[in-house]
């Protein structure tokens, strides 16, 4: 292993992305079809042969376990994980994080963001400028943004401007932005890289960015093909499509259950969808259990946690209509988050048989329970929340 230390650091938190991050963090947020945010931050680390990683966080989720599950790839060990979950504000301790890992060199990256990059090459080129720390700007659509960067800073640096953080009391919403600015206006050198990142800021940019990267062939082939990326979301066997499934250009996991039509969609795992049941241009997260006679168009339906109670239930019940094939429908509560007509139906939610779901609509998380009896129509752009606050 290389003799540096990977710090990802997490974005600041919002509501842009509704149920999709309010209960966990980026890191755990299900993205390509199996896979979590993180496994992509893991897979960075490993690939680079960084001596350990730190993985800050600013949600108390299941992350930690969810790391703590990660076991060798192949015949290598992997490296030393170790996650902090606390207000990642506190200077110090980001002090004797350091001191503790000991390398020479450190790589500090916005992590919680999907992304492929190769760190072994960055590191060379940041060698080769014989200086204290570089910058390296991540280049998007061929031009080098200082939206999106990497920091390379030899240990010695790093400390110094850290000593200096806390000599000075400084203190700021993202800690390591602020040791990324303190740098900067220092003067230290500025690089640029090509790499593949995806920033995520709002429910439809999830939905294009889940499709575009199971349907974008080169990065399909290193996610599955290459199986250069694990996964921890629990499984128990192959796909299964029953004798009226069907599958079209659809990617489909393992441990389901198919004995519907799937269309353009993307299916993760655990997820049952019942007989004559369409689920067209959607994307289903996993575990969740779809009856018969639905129909689910341009939609995501959050993951289902609840596994350990009444686990043979149904969360989308028979002959439910989620979404619409109109266009443009904007939620009129959520108007930044929630456009295109796509419609969201948050974590755990119990959808009521017969229930009818408009295009462009958001179901709080562990709603629907309210369709139950006579009010089981949800109209075009609207939500149903326990309180609706000030528009996001």
């Amino acid at each position: 292993m290389e003799d540096f230390t990977i710090i990802s650091y997490p974005g600041t938190r919002n509501d842009l992305l509704l149920s999709l991050t309010e209960s966990r963090s980026r890191y755990m947020l299900p993205i390509g079809g199996r896979f979590r945010v993180v496994d992509f931050t893991l897979r960075n680390s490993f690939t680079s042969r960084a001596r350990t990683t730190i993985i800050y966080n600013n949600l108390d989720d299941d992350l930690e376990r969810y790391v703590d599950r990660y076991g060798p790839f192949g015949d290598m060990k992997f490296p030393p994980i170790k996650v902090i979950t606390r207000e990642y504000s506190d200077i110090k301790v980001c002090y004797n994080l350091i001191l503790e890992s000991n390398t020479e060199y450190y790589v500090i990256y916005n992590g919680d963001n999907p992304s492929i990059i190769d760190f072994a090459t960055i590191i060379k080129k940041y060698k080769a400028k014989k200086t204290g720390a570089v910058l390296f700007r991540l280049n998007m659509d061929g031009k080098p943004t200082m939206a999106y960067t990497v920091l390379i800073s030899d240990q010695k640096t790093l400390l110094n401007v850290i000593k200096g953080a806390i000599k000075e009391k400084r203190s700021a919403p993202n800690l390591f932005e602020m040791i990324i600015n303190i740098l900067i206006n220092t003067g230290i050198s500025k690089s640029s890289f090509d790499a593949y990142y995806w920033p995520i800021k709002n429910v439809p940019e999830y939905y294009t960015l889940s499709r575009d990267i199971i349907w974008d062939p080169e990065i399909f082939g290193m996610l599955y093909r290459e199986q250069i990326i694990k996964s921890q979301i629990a499984s128990g066997g192959i796909a299964h499509i029953g004798r009226h499934g069907k599958v079209v250009r659809s990617f489909v996991s393992d441990f389901c259950k198919i004995n519907g039509t799937v269309e353009n969609s993307i299916i993760y795992p655990g997820v049952e969808i019942g007989e004559q049941t369409l689920v067209k241009d959607s994307i289903i997260l996993p575990y969740n259990r779809i009856g018969s006679g639905a129909r689910i168009v341009r939609a995501i339906i959050d993951e289902r946690t609840d596994l350990k109670e009444e686990s043979t239930y149904l969360n989308i019940g028979n002959s439910s209509r989620i979404g619409s094939n109109e266009e443009f429908i904007k939620n009129a509560d959520f108007p930044r988050s929630l456009f295109s007509s796509i419609t969201l139906v948050g974590k755990d939610c119990r959808i009521a048989d017969g229930a009818r779901i408009g295009g462009g609509c958001y179901v709080a998380s562990g709603l629907g329970d309210e369709f139950q009896g006579s009010k089981k129509f949800l109209y075009d752009g609207t939500s149903l929340v326990r309180s609706v606050p000030d528009a996001v």
